[in-house]
């Protein structure tokens, strides 16, 4: 994992990736510290969102709160679902979230 750095960038805002318009979560495209302000292009608006934890560089970003169970659209494809409840702005990773066989509805 690569060191973190504070130094803010483009008004220190941090950027993050998504592709199509049912993502809920965003992939993050530079370290990010606990309170960056991560903001992701969403059809023809934009969205912010306040990290509540460190995430690395290219790790995902959730731009939503979701439940336990609740499924993880990237890239317009759902990639997993949930293990607990995830806050918006928590980093989502293999600590939180388990993958679905492309065969589960």
């Amino acid at each position: 994992m690569s060191a973190i750095s504070s130094a803010p960038r483009n008004n220190g805002k941090k950027h993050g990736l998504t592709i199509e318009p049912e993502d809920n979560v965003a992939v993050v495209t530079e370290d990010v510290r606990k309170g960056d302000v991560v903001s992701c292009a969403m059809g023809d608006g934009e969205r912010e969102i306040t990290a509540l934890e460190d995430i690395p560089i290219y790790h995902k970003i959730a731009m939503t709160t979701f439940a336990e169970g609740n499924r993880i659209v990237k890239y317009g494809q759902i990639i997993g679902a949930a293990v607990t409840g995830i806050r918006k702005g928590s980093h989502v990773h293999c600590h939180n979230v388990k993958s679905l066989s492309r065969e589960e509805p």
